[in-house]
């Protein structure tokens, strides 16, 4: 069997992973991740059938490993950021956060976004990526009402909002032309400035 270019040999079983991710990935790129299958992916891949099935029971495992590869650049700029913002506001953090996201998604749009949404069985928001940013952004909006920046919120339902507004990005700026500064302003004005505390005058206080 042919060496093919960018796969990388460590392992017979390592070749064969490899060698079904990137095909797997050149097809979800130029078909839709929809119109794609198992057999396709074998065949690409040069592995029997019988290989493919005993490593991935079906499409959308291998979509949870592509996710989980695509994005682990993203995991560690985010961690990075987070451990040299620690002064900053959690608020002002959560919306660096949002931003780096979004750039990450735009980048990677439409073929992504299609297969985070098969990586989880078309169940919403379930990926690795999406479960990586719930946990994300729940810690900073619970860091945020401790710390008095935002109150009487719902941190749980507000963070199930904000990934909900994120999940469809590639139909907002494909099918719907939103520029992405609009995608973000929009964000920051509901889930950043529409949840900081408004201080109370105090001649409010003292009636």
């Amino acid at each position: 069997m042919s060496k093919q270019p960018g796969f990388i040999i460590s392992s017979t079983d390592e070749v064969f992973r490899r060698r079904i991710l990137e095909s797997a990935k050149m097809l979800f790129i130029e078909q839709g991740v929809e119109n794609v299958n198992m057999h396709q992916i074998a065949k690409m891949a040069e592995v029997g059938q019988a290989s493919l099935y005993r490593r991935y029971r079906e499409k959308g495992d291998i979509c949870m490993e592509i996710v989980r590869e695509e994005c682990q650049p993203l995991f560690e700029e985010v961690k990075v950021y987070l451990d040299q913002s620690v002064d900053m506001a959690p608020l002002d953090q959560l919306y660096q956060v949002i931003v780096k996201f979004v750039a990450f998604l735009e980048e990677k749009t439409p073929w992504l976004c299609a297969v985070s949404r098969a990586s989880s069985g078309f169940r919403p928001l379930q990926s690795p990526l999406y479960q990586w940013m719930r946990t994300i952004c729940r810690d900073l909006l619970n860091e945020a009402v401790q710390r008095g920046e935002v109150a009487d919120v719902d941190v749980f339902y507000t963070v199930e909002a904000l990934l909900a507004a994120l999940h469809n990005l590639d139909f907002h700026i494909q099918d719907q032309g939103f520029l992405t500064k609009r995608i973000l302003q929009g964000l920051h004005r509901i889930f950043i400035e529409g949840l900081k505390e408004i201080p109370v005058p105090k001649e409010d206080m003292l009636e």
